[in-house]
This record gives structure tokens, C-alpha cells and sequence, in this order.
């Protein structure tokens, strides 16, 4: 287990979760917002198999995997950006099933991780960002204390356009565990 809060359990995927997590990670809305393609097997084994810290999200009341969070390295132009050069950081990414959003539950996991990261693993920042459209990550990032690093264009084959737009969103280790309300 990777932590556990007053209502979550953070775990690494185990191929059980699978049911649980095609149920929510099918959604085509989440797809869309977190820039993935449908095919959530291979997601589910991509996160489950090869990224080192992505865990599930498991609501204590029920067993249920209701969502993911994953840290990983800081993308290579981003770490080279002013104000992040020649720190150590790490990055995040998230999602929720639509059925658990505004219950606080996303908003209780991070800042479990994030007092994590900082107090007992020593880094001086986390980066994570959202694509345009997913207002909800932008507030939950905003009301986290995240604060605006780059916004980038890139192609992409989920979008009619062919193209995606990210808001790239840094917190520094001066973070005093205190979200804006």
C-alpha cells in the first residue's frame, strides 16, 4: 500500500481491479478529458505493469476502485523550465470516476500525496497539469495551490482538430498543507 486516508486506500493495480476500473475508465468523457483512447485494457496494463508508482484509488466503505493516481518523472521540458531547473520533482496525473467527483474524495487523496512527497520523500515540487476542458482538474489544481508553469499545444489524434492543449500547473515544497477554500 502506498498510503491510506480516512476514506481511501492508495494500492499498486492488481489484475482484480480490472472490472472495476473498466467500469469508470470506459467512460468516454474521462478519455476525452484525461487525452487517453478508449482502450482501457491496455491502459489498465500499461499503468498496472509499467509505471512503477500508479495506484488505485479504493473507497474503504466499499472495496471499490473508483480511480487512479500516478507519480512519475517530470517531462524533460518541463523540468528545464525556470523555475523548475535544477530542482527535484516529480509528477502527478489523476482521475476519478464521474460517479465520486465533488465528494472531496480526489481533493483528500492528493493532499495526502502531496504531504507525502514533500515531508517524507524530500521533493521540491510536483508538476502535474490538465487539457483544456477539464475544469474540474483545473479547480481542484487551483484550489490545491498549483500554480500556472506553461501552456502547450500538442498533436494528438483524440481531438477532431488533431491538436490538445495542456496547462502545465507546478506546487512548490513551500506548500503549507493549506488548500484555498
Amino acid at each position: 500500500m502506498f498510503l491510506e486516508t480516512s476514506r481511501l486506500i492508495l494500492r499498486k493495480f492488481r489484475e482484480e481491479d480490472f472490472a472495476d476500473y473498466a467500469v469508470w475508465r470506459g467512460d468516454e468523457e474521462i478519455n476525452r478529458l484525461m487525452g487517453n483512447s478508449l482502450d482501457v485494457r491496455q491502459t489498465f496494463d500499461w499503468l498496472k505493469d509499467h509505471e512503477e508508482r500508479s495506484y488505485v484509488l479504493v473507497l474503504k466503505e466499499t472495496g471499490r476502485v473508483i480511480g487512479d493516481l500516478t507519480v512519475c518523472t517530470v517531462p524533460a521540458d518541463l523540468a528545464a523550465l525556470e523555475p523548475l531547473a535544477g530542482k527535484r520533482g516529480v509528477s502527478l496525473s489523476f482521475a476519478i470516476s464521474r460517479d465520486f467527483r465533488r465528494r472531496g474524495l480526489m481533493t483528500e487523496a492528493l493532499e495526502a500525496v502531496i504531504r507525502r512527497l514533500f515531508e517524507e520523500e524530500g521533493f521540491d515540487y510536483i508538476q502535474c497539469g490538465y487539457l483544456d476542458g477539464n475544469d474540474v482538474s483545473a479547480a481542484l489544481q487551483a484550489k490545491l495551490g498549483f500554480t500556472h508553469l506553461v501552456t502547450q499545444r500538442f498533436p494528438t489524434e483524440h481531438t477532431e482538430s488533431g491538436e490538445a492543449v495542456s496547462h502545465e500547473n507546478v506546487l512548490f515544497r513551500t506548500y503549507e498543507h493549506h488548500r484555498k477554500d
